[in-house]
């Protein structure tokens, strides 16, 4: 994470390779921007025009680089295990989990709001596109394996591969189909989570955009907002067609990993999730710290370049049981008790600083978290 250019990425891949097979126990896992093609491109006017297989949001790493990448860490990982014997046993970590609409009230109100449409409620897109038995297995199996890596209970490394954001489902079946045999074939050094970013979180330049006059409103949004990549806003359709995604890849035996930039979007699509990630803008929030609270899955939130004090602190904060305000899966506001989540654990990008990271990792084992 955190890298601009394939290349790159190939090289912080090639360091953390390095550590790990130097015997680093401190790193459990990976976040891999990879497609099917290297680079990027725009969306541009005509979106039937894109090419197949190719980001049309941060540059990837192409499928041939992704395999290489991912064999060396798994060399790298099997390294670790000749110098050092990988870990017996495991701790009990896995807790248990579970808009209304206004419109114009009086001229005082919504001044500024375009228009508000009825949003699907999430148990009805459940019931719709609901999760089988032997997919259900299978997510709850993924989690508890990458808890067993975060909490240091097991030797493999975690390895997040994917599009930085999905924006035709069928390139993304095409990458996990290749994903899902990869991932078998190097499952004893390699958990492999397929990353399907459903929503965009927008960057700096987004916002210069945005702010400027005539802008773009911050780009692209995501599968979920902008199934159609043409500006209708069809979020209905993306939620379907984000649970039939998701759904689809578990049937290949893959698990997935998706990354919150809102609060409302994990009650359409968390049962399908076995990982959680909140990006550095996020993790700041209060709500969003709330959230991870109250998640099934390991949650990992991403810490800037040169200070992970946020993500630190979001980890601390996730550990302990919250109150809020949230929605419920029939779409009506209501209060929200969790018990807190000790899954949670730090994304660092490549270029973070050595003082940086030490100083989290000792922050966070003070307090017994991973």
């Amino acid at each position: 994470a955190g890298c601009t250019t394939p290349q790159e990425q190939a090289a912080a891949a090639a360091a953390v390779a390095a550590r790990v097979a130097d015997g680093d126990g401190r790193v459990c896992g990976v976040v891999l921007s990879a497609f099917l093609k290297p680079g990027r491109q725009e969306i541009g006017a005509q979106p039937s025009q894109l090419q197949f297989g190719l980001s049309v949001t941060e540059p990837c790493l192409g499928w041939e680089d992704a395999l290489a990448t991912l064999e060396a860490l798994a060399a790298a990982v099997a390294a670790r295990r000749r110098a050092s014997p990988p870990p017996v046993g495991r701790s009990e970590s896995m807790p248990r989990a579970p808009f209304r609409e206004l419109g114009a009230i009086e001229q005082t109100d919504n001044l500024r709001v375009q228009t508000i449409r009825p949003l699907l409620s999430p148990a009805c897109a459940i019931e719709e596109v609901e999760l089988p038995l032997q997919s259900k297995r299978l997510v709850l199996r993924a989690r508890c394996d990458i808890s067993a890596v975060v909490q240091g209970d097991s030797d493999r490394l975690l390895v997040l591969a994917g599009p930085p954001a999905v924006h035709d489902p069928s390139e993304a079946m095409e990458y996990a189909a290749r994903l899902a045999a990869l991932a078998a074939e190097l499952e004893s050094e390699l958990l492999v989570v397929m990353a399907v970013n459903l929503s965009r979180s927008s960057s700096a330049a987004d916002d210069a955009a945005a702010a400027a006059p005539g802008g773009p409103g911050g780009g692209w949004a995501g599968l979920v907002t902008d199934p159609r990549l043409d500006g209708s806003v069809d979020m209905n359709s993306g939620f379907r067609a984000a649970r039939r995604l998701l759904l689809d890849i578990a049937q290949l035996g893959l698990p997935t990993a998706v990354e919150y930039v809102d609060t409302i979007t994990p009650q359409f699509v968390a049962d399908l999730a076995s990982y959680a990630l909140v990006g550095a803008r996020q993790a700041g929030s209060r709500a969003h710290r709330e959230l991870a609270s109250g998640l099934s899955t390991p949650v990992g939130f991403q810490g800037g370049a040169s200070s992970a004090d946020a993500a630190v602190d979001a980890v601390r904060s996730a550990a302990s049981g919250h109150a809020f305000l949230s929605v419920s899966k029939q779409g009506v506001a209501g209060i929200v008790q969790t018990t807190g989540n000790r899954d949670g654990h730090l994304v660092l990008p490549a270029a973070s600083a050595a003082e940086a990271e030490e100083a989290a990792c000792g922050a966070l084992a003070a307090l017994g978290l991973p």
